[in-house]
């Protein structure tokens, strides 16, 4: 998701800072025990302009909107442990995942496959004896990277 938020308001020279603090709190995220403040980080995200205002942006930046809400429920997760962060990370995901679908038209079922990705990492964790490990955590990483680019290159190639 970070992919997708960074790829569209990334193009606006003015949104760089937005653009590090995405790229800041992804690689953070991917930390098993960084010494940051959470909670500094989803109050970043909460002032965003995708999540400030009372509407989801238009056009392409309604992507963004899904994106910064994935890395801001993530971040409060982090923060809180609370597992309703996790559920609207997860949600917004899987709606980005379906409006990417309903935009392309091209009959692939991104929800499906969403809710398919998510449900392998969640096996994969359950199954993995130290989640910590770094080679495990880099292949989630890689993975979940690949996705997101070829996600990122449909969106905005159509």
């Amino acid at each position: 998701m970070a992919q997708l938020f960074t790829g569209l308001v990334g193009t606006n020279a003015d949104r760089s800072q937005d653009v590090e603090l995405a790229i800041r709190c992804m690689d953070l995220l991917w930390q098993s025990q960084p010494q940051i403040s959470w909670d500094e980080i989803a109050e970043s995200f909460s002032s965003l302009p995708e999540l400030a205002g009372d509407e989801e942006p238009p056009g392409l930046l309604a992507y963004a909107y899904d994106a910064a809400a994935t890395l801001y429920y993530a971040a409060r997760y982090r923060e809180t442990g609370n597992l309703v962060d996790v559920a609207s990370c997860s949600n917004h995901a899987l709606n980005s995942a379906e409006y990417i679908s309903e935009e392309l038209d091209d009959r692939v079922d991104r929800y499906e496959i969403e809710l398919q990705n998510q449900m392998a990492d969640i096996a994969l964790l359950s199954r993995t004896g130290n989640p910590d490990e770094h080679e495990f955590i880099q292949s989630l990483r890689g993975r979940a990277r690949e996705f997101a680019r070829a996600r990122l290159t449909e969106l905005t190639s159509a």
